[in-house]
């Protein structure tokens, strides 16, 4: 009997557990659909400011300083994590792109990280996080996120304690398996070209180097962002299918233990039975 209770139980305990796990994959199935709809808009974004930085590109006088073409002496590593746990080998997977910069540079760069649980998985691995900023936990909060990590990364160069910058991001696409996207944004290459020319030059009113580094900085936050909602809906999904994994698992244990439940039932019942036999036989013979 003891062993029945503690069975049945655990199959209380485990329904328990199903519906926290339900809940955190209807969590992540919803903000997988909103980062979805959110990263069509920042793309769409992000290619018209790439358009407009080529066009102001071919304004600016041809002095060299549009394109930076000399390697920097230190650079920024900016990787992006998820800001808690739940979602399988995500935060390891990008820790150890950020292991393999580290060997590469030998060391020599300022490594920022966005994410709590990222950060800490980093520490654990003796990374060593110049700087940890939280990620945004809905996808409301991605352009938020973004702009703080700018404001820092601003701060940096301001500083002179950087010269170049370089994104570790997860990427998934049409059902690909997820893959780590490594980009540099400084020295900043400024996009080719991709139509003609106006025949008459637009009207500006501001200088065609002021114009350029405006909207140079706002390139610069357009790929920020854009890798954020692009590690924000990869991290989601892969807490989805942790999720869904957990469900299965749960599940199949459910069912082992209700048919071990229902085992032990039989056999009590059954030995129930032969005491009674035994017993009426044992009157039968007084």
């Amino acid at each position: 009997m003891a062993q029945e209770r503690e069975i049945a139980n655990r199959i209380v305990s485990l329904g328990e557990l199903q519906e926290i796990v339900a809940a955190i994959r209807a969590i992540a199935a919803s903000q997988m659909q909103q980062a979805l709809r959110s990263l069509e808009a920042i793309q769409r974004y992000s290619e018209t400011i790439r358009q407009a930085l080529s066009d102001a590109a071919q304004m600016v006088p041809r002095d060299g300083r549009a394109v930076a073409a000399v390697e920097p002496s230190k650079s920024c590593v900016i990787v992006f994590c998820a800001e808690h746990g739940l979602c399988g080998g995500f935060n390891e997977h990008l820790a150890r792109a950020a292991e393999r910069m580290r060997a590469e540079k030998s060391g020599q760069f300022v490594l920022v990280v966005v994410g709590s649980r990222g950060g800490q998985i980093c520490r654990e691995r003796n990374l060593k996080p110049d700087l940890v900023l939280p990620m945004a936990t809905h996808s409301a909060g991605v352009t938020a996120a973004a702009r703080r990590l700018a404001t820092e990364v601003y701060g940096m160069l301001n500083d002179g304690r950087i010269a170049g910058l370089e994104v570790v991001y997860a990427h998934h696409a049409d059902g690909d398996p997820m893959r780590i996207e490594r980009r540099r944004i400084l020295p900043l290459e400024a996009p080719a070209a991709g139509r003609q020319s106006a025949q008459l030059p637009p009207l500006i009113n501001l200088s065609p180097r002021r114009l350029f580094d405006e909207i140079a900085a706002e390139y610069f936050f357009a790929f920020l962002e854009n890798a954020a909602m692009q590690s924000f809906f990869s991290e989601s999904l892969m807490r989805f299918r942790t999720m869904e994994a957990a469900r299965h698992n749960i599940e199949n244990k459910n069912e082992e233990l209700t048919r071990l439940a229902r085992r032990l039932r039989q056999e009590a019942v059954t030995t129930e039975i032969l005491d009674l036999i035994s017993g009426a036989q044992a009157l039968s013979f007084e």
